[in-house]
């Protein structure tokens, strides 16, 4: 009995407790509220990872190699990722010298779709001190020189690498100097698919497509 009326006793104190809180909320709540806010402002946000630049490897070229052959095989993936500068090392660092020639220190990144390829070079690399028109006076000795631009496949074995953005230091140039930079080492019969702003990237026809994005680029298969 006395137990009985223990639990009674328990119960009737919460509930006398419950209508307190009840009856003072306007003096507790808020300042509850403000704690709470608080505590969830000072947590910890997660952030975008920043771009960064790769260095073009050989070993870097072995690991694309490596990745593009495995779609071939029976029974192989039907996409792989690869980062930018192993895709770079063994299909792009020709595109690279096709624009700027001997360019040194070539690195790679991806930012949202689009891949960029940088490295030193100079005017003369360029095409000559009058490549560049009337901003060539306005470059001397080595410049970074950066590309920007969108990986395409255009066919079974072919695809492209379409400039839309070239930089000599931190001057951006006209996108009508674009197609003449590449002419003047294109010089090669070219595919008419290939864009005037574009060089061409042999590909193993096993490849159908390629997507670029959040930092890395995935090639898919050729599914029959």
């Amino acid at each position: 009995m006395f137990g009985c009326l223990g639990r009674i006793g328990c119960l009737l104190v919460g509930l006398a407790l419950v209508a307190a809180a009840w009856f003072t909320r306007d003096m507790w709540e808020p300042k509850l509220r403000a704690r709470v806010g608080a505590v969830m402002h000072s947590a910890p946000t997660a952030t975008a990872k920043t771009p960064e630049w790769e260095a073009l490897t050989n070993a870097g070229a072995a690991r694309g190699r490596s990745a593009v052959a495995s779609l071939s095989q029976q029974n192989g993936p039907v996409y792989v990722n690869l980062s930018p500068a192993d895709l770079a090392s063994f299909a792009l660092d020709s595109v690279m010298h096709g624009i700027t020639g001997r360019a040194t220190g070539v690195q790679a990144m991806v930012r949202d779709d689009r891949l960029y390829l940088r490295g030193e070079t100079t005017v003369g690399e360029l095409g000559g001190t009058n490549s560049l028109g009337p901003l060539s006076a306005m470059f001397s000795g080595k410049q970074q020189l950066t590309v920007r631009g969108r990986l395409e496949v255009l066919k079974p074995g072919l695809g492209q690498f379409r400039v839309d953005e070239i930089e000599v230091g931190e001057v951006k140039l006209p996108g009508a100097l674009i197609p003449q930079l590449i002419g003047r080492y294109d010089t090669s019969k070219r595919d008419a698919l290939v864009a005037s702003n574009a060089l061409a990237v042999p590909l193993p026809r096993d490849i159908a497509d390629i997507r670029v994005g959040k930092g890395r680029v995935t090639l898919y298969k050729s599914v029959p």
